[in-house]
């Protein structure tokens, strides 16, 4: 339904300069987000259950994961320049991960006791605090999970081509005068 609704929706006047800024914001939030998720994947991959990462951008957000997949989805609603579906993909994601995030950190709590509750005193649940995320000199890099991530991330660039194939599809629609049927 998501899809459908991104392709065969066209906002009046998506040629203009205002859509093409709205555009190139939603590009930027991909972009955004590819990186975000990568960052997340190097503090957070291979250890997950097995220690609690504090560092890096789980130092700014408990769940910087679900942050940067908001930004991408975000994202791929702005640069096809959809504020309606924008809007509606917000809702649904936000009301979604709430309940996802509230059952992770019962499950955290039972993992980790005082030392989550107290990580969850300290570091926001889902929207980064803005200040300089707290490192490691040293990381360890599980190779297999960030592969893992970099074709997760894939599908947000792939994104792009299809948003730039339904763009070039509306404007020859606009100079044949094809309409979809619906």
């Amino acid at each position: 339904v998501w899809l459908a609704a991104l392709i065969a929706t066209q906002p009046e006047g998506f040629e203009t300069l205002g859509y093409s800024l709205v555009e190139f914001l939603g590009f930027f939030l991909i972009f955004a987000a590819v990186l975000g998720r990568l960052w997340c994947s190097l503090y957070i991959g291979g250890r997950k259950d097995l220690a609690l990462c504090q560092s890096g951008p789980y130092s700014l957000s408990r769940n910087p994961l679900y942050f940067f997949s908001f930004l991408g989805l975000i994202g791929v609603c702005l640069a096809a320049q959809n504020t309606l579906l924008t809007i509606a993909s917000a809702v649904l994601f936000l009301g979604y991960y709430r309940t996802v995030i509230a059952r992770e950190e019962k499950r955290l709590v039972t993992l980790f006791g005082r030392e989550y509750l107290l990580y969850m005193d300290r570091v926001p649940r889902f929207f980064p605090r803005l200040q300089i995320p707290e490192t490691e000199d040293t990381l360890v890099v599980h190779s297999t999970p960030f592969i893992r991530s970099l074709r997760d991330v894939s599908w947000f660039l792939m994104a792009i081509v299809g948003i730039e194939i339904i763009e070039e599809l509306r404007q020859a629609a606009m100079i044949t005068g094809w309409r979809l049927p619906f």
